[in-house]
């Protein structure tokens, strides 16, 4: 049982963006789908591990972006959603494949862009991280500065992402 377990829908979401990366270093970002694609608003969710995470894919996710009543095919794109996420925890697919293969599934219904852990991000390790990165250096005036996130900048960058993308 995860601490967002039996809250509403945007209650969860609260708690999971919340949360400390630096505790709960297993990240999800997901945009709302509004055109054009990367626009949209967008929210950073912290977990313990790829399990929890993809607990949350399944559990909170689609009810909090769809109303079940309103799509017929609710119910097949949360099993379809089980099957991709799970594969993440159980090590038969990789965070990058597993938001790739939500995105297809899901269509424009959401735009999954991320998942991956604290470290990656603030060491910029993928494209992703490289852009969060450099958006952060832009926002902190230093835009100019391609450099590594200092360890003194931790708490000003976990600051960032709670804000992010605004």
């Amino acid at each position: 049982m995860h601490e967002w377990t039996g809250l509403s829908r945007g209650r969860a979401l609260a708690v999971t963006t919340a949360r400390d990366p630096r505790e709960f270093p297993v990240g999800l970002f997901h945009r709302d789908p509004v055109p054009p694609p990367n626009v949209g608003p967008g929210a950073f969710m912290w977990f313990a591990d790829d399990a929890e995470a993809a607990d949350f894919m399944v559990e909170v996710v689609p009810r909090l972006l769809l109303d079940p009543d309103s799509w017929p095919d609710f119910d097949e794109l949360v099993a379809g959603t089980r099957d991709i996420v799970q594969a993440v925890p159980a090590g038969s697919t990789s965070p990058s494949s597993a938001v790739e293969e939500a995105g297809a599934l899901w269509g424009a219904r959401a735009h999954f862009v991320w998942w991956g852990t604290f470290d990656e991000l603030s060491a910029a390790s993928t494209d992703f991280g490289r852009l969060i990165k450099l958006q952060y250096l832009e926002y902190v005036d230093a835009p100019e500065d391609d450099r590594e996130i200092a360890p003194d900048e931790l708490d000003a960058f976990v600051r960032y992402l709670r804000i992010y993308p605004e």
